[in-house]
Order: C-alpha cells, then sequence, then structure tokens
C-alpha cells in the first residue's frame, strides 16, 4: 500500500511540474467541452443505450472523451452504475469546468433525466460559457496588444539611450553593455510575445487530416523547398559578408510564396466555416421532412444557399450519385475544405445520423455550435486587424530609430577622425588647450562601431522574428501564415537597411556642408 501511494504521489508531482500541458489544457478545455457536448447531444437523439453513448463519446479525440472513456469502463468492468461512475470521474479531473460538468451530468443520471434532453441543455449553456470566455480573451488579447507595443517602444528607448551614451562615453566594456541590453531585449520581446499567445484564444482552424486543401498541399511542397533554401542562403551570405538589408529582402521573397499561400487558404476557411451552418441545417432539415438519406438530400438542396460551399457539395453530390463508397466522399469533402471546424462538425453530423438521430435536430444542434464559434471568430479578426495596421508601422519607426542613431555615431565619428588626421599637427599643439569635455566624447573607436552595427542588426532581426510571432498569436490560423507576416515586416526591415544609412548619411553631409 505504501508504495501505490508513493506512486500516486509521485504522479501528482509529475501533473504540477507539466507546466506546459497544463497550459495547452486549460486553453482547449471550453473548445473540446462544446465539441463532446454537441456530439453527444447529436447522438442522443438516436435510441442507443446509455452505456452506447458513453462508449462513442469515450471514442472522440480531446481532453473530455478521457473522462468518458474511463466512465465508461468504470460501468462496464467494475459494475458501477453510470452516475457513480461519474463522479468518481469527476474526482480525478483537475479543470473546474469539466468537473462541473460530470457532477451535474452525474446528478441528471441519478434523478432519472432524459440523456437527450440534459444534453440538449449542456451543449446550450456551453455555447454561452464558451463565447463569453472567448470574447473576454479577445478583450484581454486587445489590451495586451496595446501592451505589447508600449513594451517594443520602451526597449528599443533604453538600447537608443545606450546606443547615444556609447557615443558620447567610454561606459567600460561595449561588448558587455550590449550583451546586457541585447539579454533585456530578448527577455522583453519573448514576454511581450507569450503573453500575447497565453491572452489569445485557443483555436485550430486548419485540420491534419491526409486529405488538404490545394492550398495547403501547394504550401507544404513550397516549404519543403524554400525553409533549406533560406537555411542555406542565410549562412552563404553569412559567410561572404554580404549586405543585411540584402539578407534580409531574400528572406522576404523566400516567405512570401508561403505567406500568400497560407494567407488564401485561411481566407477561404473562413468563408467555408461561416457557410457550414446553414449547410448542415439545410440538409439536416432536408433529409429530416423527406424522411430520405444524405445522399437524396442533396440532390434536393439548393446549392446556392451555401454560397463558398457550392463547389464542394457539387462535387460530393457527383461522387455520391457515381457509387463511390459514402465515408470516402465525405472524408474528401471534408478533407478538401482545410477546416477543423468543418471536419468536427461533418463528422458529428454523420455519426449522428448513422446512429439513426432525428436529421432535422442533429443539424439544428451542430449548425448552432458551428455559427457560434464562427461569428466569434469573426469578432477576434476586427481586433487582429487592428493590431497588424499598428504593428507594421511601429516595427518600421523602432528600426529606422535604431539603425538612424548608429548611423548618425558612425558618421560623426569617421568624419571628426578624418578631420583629426588631418590637422594633426595642429590638434597636437592645442591639445593642451581644448576644453574638458571634449575628453567625454568616445570617438574614432573603429573595432566598436563595427560591433555595434552587427549588434543593431541582430536587434533588428530578433524585433522581426518576436513581431511576426506576436502578429500571429494575435491573428490566430494555421503557422503558413506566419510566413505572410514574417515576409511583410523583413521586406519592411530591408526596406529600412537601405534607405536609413542613405537618410542619415546626406542629412550629415548637409551639416558638415552648411557648417563650413
Amino acid at each position: 500500500m505504501k508504495i501505490k501511494r508513493k506512486t500516486k504521489a509521485e504522479k501528482e508531482r509529475k501533473k504540477k511540474l507539466d507546466i506546459g500541458g497544463q497550459i495547452k489544457e486549460d486553453q482547449a478545455m471550453m473548445l473540446d467541452l462544446l465539441t463532446i457536448l454537441t456530439y453527444m447531444s447529436s447522438v442522443a437523439t438516436s435510441d442507443i443505450s446509455r452505456a452506447k453513448l458513453f462508449e462513442l463519446g469515450g471514442q472522440q479525440e480531446g481532453i473530455t472523451a478521457k473522462s468518458l472513456k474511463k466512465i465508461y469502463l468504470l460501468a462496464k468492468n467494475y459494475g458501477y452504475d453510470f452516475a457513480t461512475a461519474c463522479k468518481l470521474a469527476a474526482e480525478e479531473v483537475r479543470h473546474p469546468d469539466l468537473k462541473s460538468f460530470l457532477i451535474r451530468f452525474s446528478n441528471a443520471l441519478g434523478t432519472g433525466e432524459e440523456e437527450e434532453r440534459f444534453l440538449r441543455g449542456e451543449t446550450e449553456r456551453i455555447v454561452e460559457v464558451y463565447t463569453n470566455k472567448y470574447q473576454s480573451d479577445v478583450e484581454t488579447m486587445k489590451k495586451w496588444t496595446d501592451g505589447y507595443a508600449a513594451l517594443l517602444v520602451s526597449v528599443i528607448l533604453v538600447i537608443a539611450v545606450f546606443l547615444i551614451s556609447t557615443l558620447l562615453f567610454k561606459m567600460g566594456d561595449t561588448f558587455t553593455m550590449s550583451l546586457l541590453s541585447g539579454f533585456l531585449f530578448c527577455i522583453v520581446s519573448a514576454f511581450g510575445v507569450y503573453v500575447l499567445y497565453k491572452s489569445s484564444p485557443y483555436e485550430v482552424t486548419t485540420h491534419s487530416e491526409e486529405i488538404k486543401s490545394k492550398e495547403q498541399e501547394l504550401a507544404m511542397k513550397i516549404c519543403m523547398v524554400t525553409l533549406p533554401v533560406i537555411g542555406i542562403t542565410t549562412l552563404m551570405f553569412l559567410v561572404t559578408g554580404v549586405e543585411p538589408w540584402i539578407l534580409f529582402l531574400v528572406i522576404a521573397a523566400l516567405l512570401a510564396p508561403i505567406g500568400i499561400v497560407g494567407m488564401l487558404d485561411q481566407m477561404a476557411i473562413e468563408k467555408r466555416d461561416k457557410d457550414l451552418s446553414p449547410f448542415l441545417k439545410s440538409l439536416g432539415a432536408t433529409a429530416g421532412i423527406t424522411g430520405s438519406t444524405l445522399t437524396v438530400a442533396l440532390q434536393h438542396l439548393d446549392k446556392k444557399s451555401v454560397a463558398t460551399l457550392e463547389e464542394p457539395v457539387h462535387r460530393l453530390q457527383k461522387r455520391l450519385v457515381n457509387g463511390i463508397n459514402p465515408k470516402v466522399c465525405w472524408q474528401y469533402f471534408v478533407g478538401e475544405s482545410g477546416s477543423e471546424l468543418i471536419k468536427k462538425f461533418t463528422n458529428v453530423f454523420l455519426d449522428a445520423i448513422t446512429l439513426g438521430g432525428d436529421p432535422t435536430k442533429i443539424g439544428e444542434i451542430t449548425a448552432q455550435s458551428s455559427l457560434g464559434i464562427a461569428i466569434l471568430r469573426a469578432k477576434r479578426k476586427l481586433v487582429s486587424k487592428g493590431f497588424m495596421n499598428l504593428i507594421v508601422p511601429l516595427h518600421g519607426a523602432m528600426a529606422g530609430v535604431l539603425l538612424f542613431i548608429y548611423r548618425i555615431m558612425f558618421t560623426f565619428s569617421n568624419s571628426v577622425a578624418q578631420m583629426m588626421a588631418e590637422k594633426e599637427e595642429e590638434m597636437a599643439g592645442a591639445s593642451g588647450s581644448m576644453p574638458a569635455g571634449m575628453g567625454f566624447f568616445n570617438i574614432g573607436d573603429v573595432t566598436d562601431l563595427a560591433f555595434i552595427g552587427k549588434y543593431v542588426i541582430v536587434i533588428i532581426f530578433i524585433m522581426t522574428i518576436a513581431d511576426s510571432l506576436a502578429t500571429k498569436f494575435t491573428a490566430g490560423g494555421s503557422n503558413y501564415t506566419l510566413c505572410f507576416y514574417a515576409s511583410i515586416l523583413f521586406l519592411l526591415s530591408a526596406i529600412v537597411l537601405f534607405i536609413i544609412p542613405l537618410f542619415a548619411d546626406s542629412i550629415f553631409s548637409m551639416q558638415l556642408i552648411s557648417g563650413e
């Protein structure tokens, strides 16, 4: 017994130490509950036993399904009734929302309430709860986007002060000071990106099926070629000492095709997700009223009413009419859509109807849940667009400020060094009468200037990566869209790296000419 207690304690400690897993579970929990409740309330419309309901629920993906599977095994293998099994499973659940659901389910089963009625009510309740949580997360994310911008400006100002101080004073070892300020910048940037990731609503927009949309297949093929090329090109450019703006421009050009294709796929998925709700509701109502199969119901369905799903539905109908296995036909319909939302709720719709459920009720349930998620994503998109419209000019301004300060330092130091070399004899004779303040200027150290130039480039590179990740976490979507945001910011960085030195040098030259 002692050994068992020790083993259980060790497991609990491991769970507490698994911080990353807990964060992922917390973020996915509400969406997982909504999906599984939509599935169970749809399946409950068919005439199946309570044991079969839990068995089917436990076969689904997600965290809630694991608890349902545990309940089913407790009832089947150990002779517990399902109400008691729900209570036992709830004791081992960590997430409060899942625990609360299992306790309510246990009470409903114990009082003899019908599963269909209880699950339908729970589905409507979880839609409300999920909507409130999602909107709350969007509001939090909106505040943190402003916070991220403020953090970025603050830390760039700190680095700007360091650069100016390096010009004016000899503040010890330049390498050490650069390392400290660079470390501060990395910590602040990582913190800002992490907070945006944590505060953003959790969602998965693209599925992981073998059959994918045309855009996803194309993006995957481009990635297989482009990503190794980016790595090799970067190493070659660093070794050969190519101008930094050329490297940034090449990276932007190589990432652009992936990003554009990924963004086109994301836009298509958003449109299909919005049209999924009327499609499921109309198809379920048609099948329910006519009392026909889904294949026959598709023939009676007005294809224009499903908007962007018109073409995929046409392909689905042709495959079904030509006698292809219906399961394969629907797999291609789901896979070619590229959408995780379509995958989840279409599979719920099909499973429930296959088990003999009421098509009209099933269509209404799945349509309600899918429409709620699609509307919430549209609200998030408004916030993410505003953040992107802010971060792009802010990124250019911050990168420009750092580079402008460095170029002024570089040009000023070279001009003064050249002047001192030309008038070395005069300067030597007048060195005793020079103002004391002149000794404060840290002028002519070519090694330090070259190092600071590389330091500024590294800071701009890190800032580009951080801003790309921040935009991606705010907007959501597939990982391919990250390449789109990164290509825009790398292009902007390349423009800054090319224009600002010319601009700074011309300004300083004008000042020197006017001074003469």
